[in-house]
């Protein structure tokens, strides 16, 4: 068992509204599920990788069938400094930094699941942040933490973390293959932003949706894989070229680019 898939949440394997079977126009999509089948048919560890809080991520996992579940951007496993008992999400507080952040920054407010599901490591805001906001908390840190955009949300609000400057997906998944023993170049990354762009350092394949391309220009054109589909019909697209030995290839018409409509 040498090959791994680590599949971001929302935006990726979910589309619109969190939904596992709803596709970019809304209408009703297999391919998340499909993609799923197919990785579960050949044994392959389906690992999901998000924002989210463990126990959130944790029952989608387990809904899905998912063999892992990577949360809060690597934030608990970043080796921030915490007292015996204390969280790394109740040792960034402490530092006033969250609280600060967001009287820095108007456009900036707490995510309203942020307090739920027992979130143990980042802080989680959207909005929109100013330019130099990441280089505040980097300078106000001491270095110690920083402010991850972890992709579009709505029309035009983004998701952002502050979290421990060490924490990334890249090194949970690197953490992660180191544990199970697989080799980094037989493993497939899927997503939709910079935070997920960032795994292609630890995999051999990283792909990137059409809607997150779509949202940031810069992921845009630095991914060296776009999907032509978006959603769930992207990571379908993803998974049929990678388990064909053709990452990047241009397989619509094996998967169709556009949802199944029931």
């Amino acid at each position: 068992m040498s090959r791994v898939v680590y599949l971001d949440l929302d935006g990726t394997l979910l589309g619109p509204g969190g939904s596992l079977f709803l596709g970019e126009d809304g209408q009703f999509s297999d391919a998340g599920p499909r993609a799923l089948a197919l990785l579960h048919e050949r044994g392959i560890p389906i690992v999901l990788v998000s924002g989210r809080s463990s126990v959130r991520l944790e029952a989608v996992a387990h809904a899905v069938g998912a063999d892992g579940a990577l949360a809060e951007l690597g934030a608990l496993d970043a080796g921030y400094r915490t007292r015996p008992g204390q969280s790394v999400h109740e040792a960034i507080a402490e530092t006033g930094l969250p609280a600060r952040l967001l009287a820095r920054e108007p456009d900036l407010h707490p995510h309203p699941l942020a307090s739920a599901g027992g979130r143990a490591g980042s802080h989680v805001m959207r909005g929109r942040a100013r330019p130099g906001a990441a280089a505040w908390v980097h300078a106000e840190s001491d270095g110690e933490l920083r402010l991850a955009d972890n992709g579009r949300i709505g029309a035009d609000a983004h998701i952002y973390h502050l979290l421990p400057a060490g924490a990334s997906k890249a090194s949970a998944v690197r953490a992660d293959l180191a544990r199970r023993g697989a080799p980094p170049a037989k493993a497939l990354a899927v997503g939709d932003s910079r935070q997920d762009l960032d795994m292609g350092r630890s995999v051999g394949a990283v792909a990137i949706v059409a809607n997150g391309a779509r949202a940031d220009a810069d992921v845009a054109t630095e991914a060296p894989w776009v999907t032509k589909g978006a959603f769930g019909v992207g990571v379908l697209e993803a998974v049929v070229a990678w388990l064909g030995g053709s990452p990047g290839a241009a397989v619509a018409q094996e998967v169709g680019t556009a949802p199944h409509r029931a």
